[in-house]
């Protein structure tokens, strides 16, 4: 019944995902609540719903996530479930890690607001900053991160006091979380570095790629979204077309990194290229938005190289050459992608590394900024591609 429920939920979280994309999108700015609920109050209470949330994520006293969900209803018995695997995974991924988060803080920009069927629906953005040392570094200096989530969150109010009802987001650890129950009382080779692994021809270069790492990192940095530590007030360049909702825009993201004239300036082509007549948004080619043609692309293009393909453990392993693993040999502007059960699944570009020199990475789909670049990809079927980006 347990993995019933929580199969059920993970399938309705995914198909909401996307109705609340369009509802974000298309639902007029002028449907709003009027009295007696205000904006700034419902903003409020997201926000301190939210922050003690978080603070169960560093605490991991998980008793205190159930005076914030309507547990009488199903939705909010899942949408409770769904914040107790979050709390089991990172607890998880901060042991295997070493690390410790210090504070978890959340700000929400309420986009939409009304209410239906006596609750109060609310479409917004949540930006999180995460904040975490090394525990056996002698005075740890502290690295920061930051994550946008989009929420179709469900709110009522019983006795002067607001509950969660449901609340669907796009969670940048869904992938990992799977293998975690809901339960609250359940928690509880030889090879040389110094060689790329090349598996994918290239045919395609015949001149020198110029690629300016630099300013693909600020670009990442300004157009990373709703995550805390974005720039751009928040939003994607709004040149672009947003995939958000219609299969994810982490490659129409990183294509946007490596080839616009305010980033890395890779030159287009006529397979990978974004185009639109003048006063529409560019829409990318199938290799600029797709993440399987886009890998193709890049690889067999010239213009990136793999440096290796593996699991985490393979990835990291040290070895002759680099004790750091393969991982170490990624720069600024270098390319991660992750694939799923052989199918490629996301893409995020390094954009920094933390203090002890572990790479960090931006993306969309969530949006995510300066992230560790495994946080979220636990899961043992995942692999990762490491990519070097010429020039």
């Amino acid at each position: 019944m347990i993995f019933f429920r929580k199969i059920n939920y993970l399938i309705i979280l995914s198909s909401l995902a996307i109705v609340l994309f369009f509802i974000y999108v298309f639902l007029p700015d002028t449907f709003v609540l009027s009295n007696p609920y205000s904006k700034d109050e419902i903003t409020r209470e997201v926000e301190k719903i939210y922050n003690i949330r978080n603070g169960v994520l560093i605490t991991k006293n998980m008793g205190n996530l159930s005076g914030l969900f309507d547990t009488s209803d199903k939705y909010g018995q899942w949408a409770m479930e769904h914040e107790v695997r979050r709390v089991k995974y990172l607890k998880d991924w901060e042991k295997e890690r070493g690390i410790k988060f210090t504070n978890i803080n959340s700000t929400v920009r309420i986009k939409k607001i009304y209410e239906l069927k006596n609750k109060i629906k609310v479409s917004l953005e949540e930006s999180i900053r995460f904040d975490y040392i090394y525990v056996r570094d002698e005075n740890p200096p502290v690295n920061s991160f930051g994550v946008g989530l989009r929420h179709y969150l469900s709110l009522v109010k019983k006795d002067g006091k607001y509950y969660v009802y449901s609340d669907y987001y796009t969670d940048c650890f869904e992938d990992a979380m799977q293998r975690y129950s809901g339960e609250i009382r359940d928690i509880e080779d030889t090879e040389s570095c110094d060689k790329y692994e090349d598996i994918y021809t290239s045919n395609i270069l015949t001149e020198k790629i110029s690629y300016n790492r630099q300013r693909a990192v600020l670009y990442a940095d300004k157009y990373c979204g709703a995550a805390w530590g974005s720039g751009n007030d928040f939003k994607y360049n709004k040149k672009y077309s947003d995939y958000n909702g219609l299969g994810g825009d982490c490659t129409n993201f990183v294509s946007q990194v490596l080839g616009d004239e305010e980033g890395g300036g890779l030159l287009e082509d006529n397979i990978w290229f974004c185009s639109g007549t003048k006063g529409e948004k560019c829409s990318g080619s199938r290799a600029w938005v797709n993440a399987d043609a886009f890998k193709e692309y890049i690889l067999s293009s010239g213009k990136g190289k793999l440096i290796k393909k593996g699991t985490y453990k393979e990835l990291t392993k040290s070895m002759e050459g680099c004790e750091g693993g393969f991982i170490s040999k990624l720069q600024l502007g270098d390319l991660i992608c992750y694939e799923k059960k052989g199918k490629t699944d996301h893409f995020a570009v390094v954009t920094s590394f933390d203090c002890h020199g572990y790479p960090l990475v931006n993306s969309h789909t969530a949006d995510r900024y300066h992230v560790p670049w495994d946080l979220g990809w636990s899961d043992k079927g995942i692999k990762f591609l490491l990519i070097h980006i010429k020039g």
